[in-house]
């Protein structure tokens, strides 16, 4: 066995080369000669984002990846940077845990920045863990509020509900509906999120929903998408509690046996945690929303986000 000393030595040795690797660690645009490697990264730090939504969000255009490499050419480190009109979304950071410490999460997070400002966006948002909340605040990222989580068990024969129509029509939410509900959740969220709705519809086809009033004009809509042994909805938008109930009710109704999951944001939600609490759904805080540049606009009055987007709650 080694002796303290030199196990010392060894331990002195390691944190002198990973220091020396902090210092010149070079920070690029991912190529896809790194997806391999970005598995391994993944799983070393232990992922916790939906493991689909980094090859949905690859495929978003004028998304960008960075990450970061050792002079010996060890892949250490990865961020994602995705651009929504006025609001950009840093996302996915990672560094390999024996190289934390040296500041490469605040040169990938410069570079996401960066990138995302070169783009257009006035407001940057993040959700950042506990962990990682002070590494976000030294480069002037400002706490927003806490997003919750939501989860219910369906039985054998799914829930009973009691929603009456009060004049609204919900129906599938098909390609043909997309100019509507893009320009909903637009004025909703405050960026423009068409390119990640249409990949999730492309990814999930046949499972989203609108909700029409009598006049036929859209007046939210809700998508699914399953997620192991989970069914995760998001993004849903709707006008009215009313209309909110409907989508909500016809989504549950025709599952069985499984785990539905909403992530609920932070800002102006209330609505969405009465409607999820009569509906029996348990929620926790989760991760805090950060943002930086322009506060971003309030929600328009009648509209209200109830659950984002499942692979960024955006």
């Amino acid at each position: 066995m080694p002796t303290p000393k030199a196990t010392h030595d060894v331990e002195e040795e390691s944190a002198a080369r990973h220091m020396d690797a902090g210092g010149h660690v070079r920070v690029r645009v991912m190529t896809d000669v790194d997806l391999s490697r970005i598995l391994d990264l993944r799983t070393v730090v232990r992922w916790s984002a939906d493991p689909q939504s980094f090859d949905l969000l690859r495929g978003i255009r004028d998304a960008r990846w960075a990450v970061a490499e050792t002079p010996a050419g060890d892949l250490i480190g990865m961020v994602g940077a995705v651009p929504l009109g006025r609001i950009g979304l840093l996302c996915q950071l990672a560094v390999h845990d024996d190289y934390r410490g040296f500041g490469i999460g605040s040169r990938l997070s410069a570079w996401a920045v960066a990138y995302l400002k070169s783009r257009g966006a006035k407001t940057i948002r993040l959700y950042a863990t506990r962990r990682a909340e002070g590494l976000y605040r030294s480069l002037g990222f400002r706490a927003v509020a806490h997003r919750t989580k939501y989860r219910l068990k369906i039985g054998e024969r799914g829930r009973e509900t009691t929603s009456e129509d009060a004049g609204y029509e919900v129906g599938p939410l098909v390609m043909a509906d997309l100019p509507e509900v893009y320009g909903l959740d637009r004025w909703t969220y405050g960026g423009d999120r068409s390119a990640m709705i249409f990949a999730t519809l492309r990814l999930h086809p046949g499972r989203g929903f609108v909700i029409r009033d009598t006049s036929g004009r859209v007046k939210g809509y809700l998508m699914r998408g399953d997620a192991g042994h989970a069914t995760r909805i998001g993004p849903f938008v709707a006008e009215t509690s009313t209309a909110a109930r409907l989508l909500l009710d016809n989504t549950l109704l025709d599952l069985k046996d499984t785990t539905v999951e909403v992530t609920v944001p932070g800002v102006g939600s209330e609505p969405a945690h009465t409607l999820f609490r009569e509906r029996d759904f348990a929620g926790c805080e989760d991760r805090l929303c950060m943002e930086l540049g322009e506060p971003a606009d309030a929600h328009p009055p009648g509209l209200v986000q109830y659950g984002t987007t499942s692979y960024l709650a955006t």
